[in-house]
């Protein structure tokens, strides 16, 4: 350190706006401090130079008498550390020496008083922008809740553009904590907004039946429901129990081959289940009765219904509805139920259900049929990728009801296919099968029975 050397204490911003340090050393050149100040002001003025500061401290030579320092110090230990302050006071003297500790507390309390007011005046840039934000997400959340009813494309629309919103916010502001929650609020209110238009609500359930009354190691499969009679396949005890909803009152059948069953069907007091490769079974008291046996023709045979004790499979690889008629002596051969010219590709869907038509529901996909015709259906679901495990109605439900198991929803729609509601539950994610009686969503889950108002 000599006499003259000038120190420079600043910010990265502040070296940026005058050109790193080759644009420093121009403008220095062994030039007094007040004539640089005078010429850099100017040019910082110019620029956006907010949120920064300098301190320029020049060494100046301060003649003192000298005095001898080893009236105050004991000479110390020779050590490995590098910094003595005796060492320091001895080269630099008393005067110097708190001249330095001055200017460096200085600093200090130079930096620190910047940065609470850069701290401060981006606190008030952020809460303007969230207030902003807050502005502009309540009139989009306004508006999607008045198209709502005429288009729902539109208003889900305006319901993603809220939520990207809250996303710009957070990139820009990089708001810790959420800005004291505020941030947290915004999702709330469209979160709540959504739920209201979309008239979707999260439901309680009830436990309404434990098949373990009959068997500890029962563990339920699937459903079939007709009128109020509840059919239930436990396929590893080869067992079809019948559970009257109304009555609460159980009788079961057992079999080795139910064991081997995948789909199962119930028609009046008649049972019937499915075994791959083999064909279909009745079960008419106690007894097991195959009805239909294996046909070569068959493909990848995914679901099974009986209406008005007409049998009708459902082929998912040959895209196939087969129809079999019940006659005085058993069933009919089978017959396609399409029209000509009226299949289509059934390789993503996953169930049917009956009520006169026949509805068809897979991965994006639902289709109304009215004697063999494709009819009218016009789905507008909330989202447009579901995939519906299973699709419910019968003669004595006036909605149709479309489970998709991976989001744990039901979608209730119109039997033209208009979008009523959405139900979620937790246990809708976690169950094996559901069907719907008098409104109510019955869920099966191992052994146990629960309900859905």
């Amino acid at each position: 350190i000599e006499e003259n050397d000038i120190f420079i204490f600043t910010f990265n911003k502040f070296m940026g706006l005058l050109g790193e340090e080759s644009g420093l050393n121009k403008r220095f050149d062994h030039r007094p401090i007040s004539e640089i100040i005078d010429e850099i002001t100017p040019d910082l003025q110019a620029q956006d130079d907010q949120g920064t500061a300098t301190l320029f401290l020049q060494l100046k030579k301060i003649e003192e008498e000298e005095k001898p320092v080893n009236d105050f110090f004991e000479q110390p230990e020779k050590k490995a550390f590098v910094f003595s302050l005796k060492n320091f006071y001895q080269q630099f003297g008393q005067q110097k020496t708190l001249t330095f500790i001055v200017v460096f507390i200085l600093g200090v309390i130079l930096f620190w008083s910047v940065g609470l007011g850069y701290r401060r005046r981006s606190q008030e840039n952020n809460q303007k922008k969230i207030n902003l934000t807050k502005d502009l997400i309540s009139q989009k959340l306004d508006q999607a809740e008045q198209v709502a009813f005429l288009n729902m494309p539109s208003a889900l629309g305006l319901i993603a553009d809220s939520k990207a919103e809250v996303e710009k916010l957070k990139k820009e502001t990089r708001l810790r904590q959420n800005f004291g929650g505020q941030v947290g609020k915004l999702e709330k209110i469209i979160t709540d907004s959504e739920n209201k238009i979309l008239k979707k609500e999260e439901k309680k359930y009830t436990e309404i039946f434990d098949l373990t009354v009959d068997n500890k190691n029962v563990k339920g499969n699937k459903l079939y429901l007709n009128k109020d009679k509840l059919l239930i396949l436990d396929k590893d005890n080869g067992i079809l129990f019948n559970l009257s909803l109304d009555k609460k009152s159980l009788d079961k059948d057992q079999s080795s081959e139910i064991k081997k069953s995948s789909l199962i069907a119930l028609f009046e007091e008649k049972k019937y289940f499915y075994v791959e490769g083999v064909g279909v079974y009745q079960v008419v008291d106690g007894k097991v009765k195959k009805i239909i046996g294996n046909d070569k023709d068959w493909g990848k045979i995914i679901d099974l219904a009986v209406f008005n004790g007409n049998i009708y499979l459902l082929d998912q690889e040959k895209d196939e509805i087969y129809k079999y008629l019940v006659t005085d002596s058993g069933f009919s051969t089978k017959n396609s139920y399409f029209q000509s010219g009226q299949a289509i590709d059934l390789s993503v869907i996953n169930s049917l259900a009956i009520d006169g038509s026949i509805y068809l529901a897979g991965d994006s996909v639902m289709v109304k049929y009215t004697s063999g015709l494709r009819d009218e259906f016009k789905v507008n679901l909330p989202d447009d990728k579901v995939n519906m495990k299973k699709i419910f109605t019968s003669r004595d439900l006036e909605k149709v009801y479309g489970w998709d198991k991976d989001k744990g929803a039901v979608y209730v729609m119109g039997k033209n296919g208009d979008y009523q509601e959405q139900v979620n539950s937790k246990i809708l994610s976690q169950a094996s099968d559901i069907v719907v009686y008098k409104n109510s969503i019955f869920i099966l889950q191992g052994s146990k029975i629960y309900k859905i108002e």
